[in-house]
């Protein structure tokens, strides 16, 4: 096994544990601090797609067995990776396909607003998903982005401040 597979070994054994012993139990406004998202924040750019894919989909897998969500975390993690590229091309405008870095040199390297339009975006768009499947209709519409609001503040909070404590050097 070579570092970038042990460091996502480690991260995976991590974040899924911290999120089913701790966080699943933490409720804050009546909603759980969703910190697996880190998972995909901090997913290495140049990995191979289809690899990233089903990592990422085993990841959601344990974390939706742990949490009896039936699937909703695994859709809304994959919808995540799927649109990662787009969002770093939207918060830090420079964002080229063919020049492939890693993720941890757009966040290390650019100003706390872009930081935080990427957190905002990724978690946003992560919980918008995660409640339209969880509720499922459009007559509550309100409660959707009301939750989904509530839940991405209160995670980007945890999550910046464990980004910054430990995936600030080797993100």
């Amino acid at each position: 096994m070579n570092n970038l597979n042990q460091i996502l070994f480690f991260r995976f054994i991590i974040l899924s544990l911290s999120q089913v012993m701790i966080f699943n139990n933490f409720l804050i406004f009546g909603n759980t601090v969703n910190i697996y998202l880190i998972f995909v924040l901090v997913f290495p750019l140049n990995f191979n797609k289809s690899i990233a894919y089903i990592i990422t989909f085993i990841f959601g897998f344990v974390i939706d067995f742990f949490s009896n969500s039936f699937g909703i975390i695994t859709f809304s993690l994959l919808l995540s990776i799927l649109t990662k590229p787009y969002i770093i091309k939207f918060a830090f405008g420079n964002f080229d396909v063919n020049k492939v870095r890693k993720t941890s040199e757009y966040i290390s390297g650019t100003s706390l607003y872009q930081q935080l339009t990427y957190l905002f975006l990724m978690f946003f768009t992560h919980q918008l998903i995660l409640n339209s499947v969880e509720i499922f209709s459009l007559k509550n519409f309100d409660i959707i982005l009301n939750k989904t609001l509530i839940s991405s503040i209160i995670s980007i909070i945890f999550s910046y401040f464990i980004l910054l404590i430990f995936f600030r050097k080797n993100a």
